[in-house]
């Protein structure tokens, strides 16, 4: 069997057979990919650690016929910032998710490698995760070219104005009221919500607050259900543990 290598972080887990783990996982050279890493659920073995999510690795993958197989892993890190702290790991897994529902398998994937390592790394270390979390949707939003305009209506290109604005993930954005009747997945925000965002999306990295936070984030949450077309729960967790109220 060919052997590749790949730097890679683990984006989940799936138990196989008695001892064995299915991996999708996110690799710099070629995106997305699905391995079996064979024994990795004995403790003895030395793919046990690399195959547990939000792992970063250097992965040596063997392709067979139907299916490809770690033979080696070595650490990188393990973020254990995010281990060591519920919400922080469930921010991680929640963006791990999202990840895995909306990039690309087996294509190169040097620029959404970096965003996810770097979104984990402020995550796992920021004062405010949850700022860290709404920075990184929107990084990986751009990304995968599903990025919505918070600013203007996509219909009539007019810039938001009232106090309480439609969002419509179907329409892909903003829309003035009186088009909003068109679309029945629309839902009122803020319109401070909105400039958040849109300012958000623009920034390099996370800054070091954000208002209306848990809004915002609230607001993504229902483009990203019809971006993935599929559930979502470790995303779903975290609106439920937080607390946060969606439309």
């Amino acid at each position: 069997m060919a052997e590749n290598t790949y730097h890679a972080v683990i984006l989940k887990r799936k138990d196989s057979g008695e001892t064995d783990r299915r991996l999708t996982i996110l690799t710099q050279e070629a995106g997305v990919m699905d391995v079996i890493a064979r024994g990795a659920r004995k403790s003895v073995s030395r793919l046990s650690g690399a195959s547990e999510p939000l792992a970063a690795c250097i992965l040596h993958v063997a392709k067979g016929k139907h299916n490809s197989f770690v033979t080696q892993a070595q650490p990188v890190t393990s973020f254990p910032g995010l281990r060591a702290d519920y919400e922080r790991l469930s921010l991680g897994l929640a963006l791990a998710e999202l990840a895995a529902a909306v990039l690309p398998h087996e294509q190169p994937a040097n620029e959404a490698f970096t965003i996810v390592v770097s979104s984990l790394k402020y995550i796992e270390t920021h004062d405010k995760p949850l700022v860290s979390l709404v920075w990184s949707e929107l990084q990986l939003m751009g990304l995968a070219g599903f990025l919505p305009d918070f600013l203007h209506c996509v219909l009539t290109g007019v810039k938001v104005a009232e106090a309480n604005a439609f969002l419509s993930p179907h329409a892909g954005g903003y829309i003035v009221a009186s088009e909003a009747g068109r679309y029945t997945d629309r839902y009122l925000v803020r319109a401070e919500v909105l400039y958040g965002l849109a300012a958000m999306a623009e920034l390099d990295s996370p800054p070091s607050n954000l208002k209306y936070v848990e809004e915002c984030l609230a607001a993504l949450y229902p483009f990203w259900r019809a971006i993935a077309e599929r559930p979502l729960p470790a995303n779903e967790e975290v609106v439920r543990e937080l607390g946060i109220r969606g439309p």
